[in-house]
C-alpha cells in the first residue's frame, strides 16, 4: 500500500500527496489551524478549506519554493493552470476529513414498498 501519490500537473510540475487513508485526527486539526492562519479564520469558505487541506496533504512538489506546511503563503504562487488539478486531486482527502452530512431527503425512497421503521 502506497502512502503517497505523485500527481502530474498541467504545467508539467508535480505534487506528492499523502494517501487520504493515512490521515488522522491530528491532521484534521492541523488543516483547521492552517485554514485559520491562511485566510483569517473564515472556516466556512471553500477556498480556506482547500488551502488547509493542501497544507496538510502536500509532502513535496516540483515548485522552487517551500511546501505549504513550511510556508503557507507558497500556495498563492502555484501556477493558475495547476489549481483545478490540485483541487481534484485532494477531493478524496476532503471527503475523509470533512464528510458530507447525510440529508434525510436523500435517504427516503418513495418507490420503496415498505414504510420506514419507527425509531
Amino acid at each position: 500500500m502506497s502512502t503517497t501519490e505523485r500527481v502530474k500537473l498541467p504545467s508539467g510540475g508535480w505534487v506528492q500527496l499523502r494517501d487520504p487513508q493515512t490521515l488522522r485526527r491530528g491532521d484534521k486539526q492541523r488543516a483547521m489551524r492552517a485554514i485559520k492562519s491562511v485566510e483569517g479564520g473564515d472556516v466556512g469558505q471553500s477556498l480556506d478549506l482547500l488551502n488547509g487541506l493542501l497544507t496538510v496533504l502536500i509532502l513535496d512538489w516540483s515548485y522552487p519554493m517551500p511546501v505549504p506546511s513550511e510556508a503557507p503563503g507558497s500556495l498563492e504562487l502555484i501556477p493558475l493552470e495547476d489549481d483545478e488539478a490540485l483541487n481534484e486531486a485532494i477531493e478524496p482527502a476532503r471527503a475523509v476529513l470533512f464528510p458530507e452530512k447525510p440529508d434525510p431527503k436523500d435517504v427516503a425512497d418513495p418507490a420503496s414498498p415498505t414504510e420506514p421503521s419507527a425509531a
